[in-house]
């Protein structure tokens, strides 16, 4: 973890170069490279604490977007009616905690979230692992789903946003198992921790490039992985991760929107505007998953 000097410096950076005096005249001021090159010194110098900043700076702008679009008050008509557990679906009674109701919950609520998954978490609940991890858990819906589903595997979830840790503990105890909570999942923990026969699902904008493309782990010809892609950050990841472990893994690539979403019947006491609200999960770019099951040996 980040020391609190470096997070004072790292938010002292941000918020001296990103104020609004300075951004009225950008123009003058500021080139878009230079605030660039601020942003890549703050994580040149101070890596821990400039990735948790980020990720909380950027979760919370997400958080006020799904704020002013409606959602939180969906959210409460849906809780209000239904319940705060999980409708349907691979993880359906998994209760959502009172933290999650920051975050659009509906396809979480009616068990419709990432549909296109449905299949493989039949297929992955089938298996038995050893470990399972869950890199970039945000607030624990698939951490402790997952631990629900297999309550003799040691979870832990891993996110770099204090809030999500701070959610998932929540959800964790809400749900009575036992997640472990932690930072950044990064190349050297995963070198010293990481068990044979583990499930790892991922989720980290991005940094699955560094995590599974570029660096050797002996551990991870064992492991089943079901990695979210993010060509958006960074460019041929996919061909780089399928590429590489096209010799060890049998890969299935899962394409965004290969399964649409349908509403339960219930959701019927939805208004026409609250049923397209209640389908749409905001996804910002094309997306895509691959799943990576070790071949028999």
């Amino acid at each position: 973890m980040p020391s609190p000097a470096d997070c004072r410096t790292a938010v002292f950076a941000v918020d001296f170069f990103e104020a609004p005096w300075l951004n009225a005249g950008c123009t003058r001021c500021m080139s878009s490279s230079i605030r660039a090159f601020v942003k890549g010194a703050l994580f040149k110098w101070f890596p821990g604490a400039a990735t948790q900043l980020f990720s909380a700076r950027a979760r919370a702008y997400s958080q006020a977007l799904v704020k002013s679009w409606g959602c939180l008050e969906l959210n409460r008509k849906i809780i209000q009616r239904f319940g705060n557990h999980v409708l349907h679906g691979p993880f359906s009674g998994m209760e959502l905690s009172r933290e999650t109701r920051r975050e659009h919950l509906a396809p979480y609520l009616l068990g419709i979230y990432e549909c296109e998954l449905h299949p493989v978490w039949d297929s992955v609940f089938q298996m038995q692992f050893d470990q399972i991890l869950d890199v970039g858990a945000k607030f624990g819906f698939y951490a402790v789903g997952l631990a629900r589903r297999f309550p003799e595997t040691p979870v832990l979830a891993f996110d770099t946003d204090p809030w999500a840790r701070k959610a998932t503990r929540e959800m964790s105890s809400a749900n009575g198992v036992d997640v472990k909570v932690l930072g950044i999942c990064c190349p050297e923990w995963m070198r010293r921790n990481l068990q044979k026969n583990t499930f790892i699902l991922s989720d980290c904008e991005g940094y699955e490039a560094t995590l599974f493309g570029s660096v050797e782990i002996p551990n991870f010809s064992s492991a089943t992985m079901l990695i979210e892609m993010h060509e958006q950050f960074s460019p041929g990841v996919t061909r780089r991760i399928v590429s590489k472990y096209a010799g060890s893994h049998e890969i299935m690539t899962i394409p965004a929107g290969s399964t649409d979403a349908k509403l339960p019947p219930e959701m019927n006491c939805l208004t026409e505007a609250e049923r397209q609200m209640a389908v749409n999960e905001y996804r910002t770019a094309c997306q895509s998953w691959i799943l990576l099951k070790p071949k028999a040996r």
